[in-house]
């Protein structure tokens, strides 16, 4: 079996004991109402959390450590939409419906929901029942829905343009998922430098002093 040269050992157990030395708990520090963490496993995996007011966001991959640098990504399963289009009808009243319920089956409100028409647009929101009314339209062409507080929207979803009552399944985790893609956090003494949130303003995470479970 080939040896390596000695010279190239000492820089693969280097960057062992660098990675292994990364590994751990680290959280948000000085950024006022956002609160955030970031967890490093000793299998290569991680998981990320960042809460702003009412939004929480998520967030689970691998990392490596490479060049003085953390890099991230997230898992690359192809993502699930957020608003999925489960079944549509042709109802008695006129006006057309857009019904949007979650997982559980529960009403979603105060969604904004925006019906693509040949006429142009028109907006709405779901009321307590999960449902957007719209008036009658013969010319029904796609429905767009946006989350305010994520400053999400979504692929505009053809419609069937014969019907009037539609129902859709909103996908949380789609929404509040955050996607790293070789997301490189820097490392300077020990702590990590994320620039994600803030262009180049870097966010600084540093390790604690005691695992999640125990912090608990």
């Amino acid at each position: 079996m080939p040896t390596l040269h000695p010279a190239l050992l000492a820089i693969a157990a280097a960057t062992c004991l660098h990675a292994a030395d990364m590994t751990g708990h680290y959280t948000l520090q000085g950024v006022r109402e956002v609160g955030s963490e970031l967890q490093l496993k000793k299998d290569g995996t991680f998981e990320y959390m960042f809460s702003y007011g009412a939004a929480d966001y998520w967030a689970k991959g691998t990392w490596r450590a490479e060049e003085g640098a953390v890099i991230l990504n997230s898992d690359p399963e192809k993502q699930a939409e957020a608003f999925r289009l489960t079944k549509s009808s042709v109802a008695q009243s006129a006006a057309v419906r857009i019904h949007l319920t979650g997982a559980n089956g529960r009403a979603v409100p105060n969604i904004d929901v925006k019906l693509i028409t040949a006429d142009g647009p028109r907006q709405a929101r779901t009321g307590s029942a999960g449902v957007a009314l719209f008036e009658e339209s013969d010319h029904i062409k796609a429905v767009q829905f946006e989350v305010r507080l994520y400053s999400f929207q979504s692929d505009p979803v053809p419609l069937n343009p014969s019907h009037n009552d539609f129902f859709f399944e909103i996908n949380g985790d789609a929404i509040t998922q955050v996607r790293f893609k070789n997301e490189r956090l820097a490392i300077d003494k020990g702590a990590l430098l994320l620039k994600y949130w803030g262009g180049e303003r870097e966010m600084r995470y540093t390790k604690s002093n005691a695992p999640p479970d125990e912090r608990r």
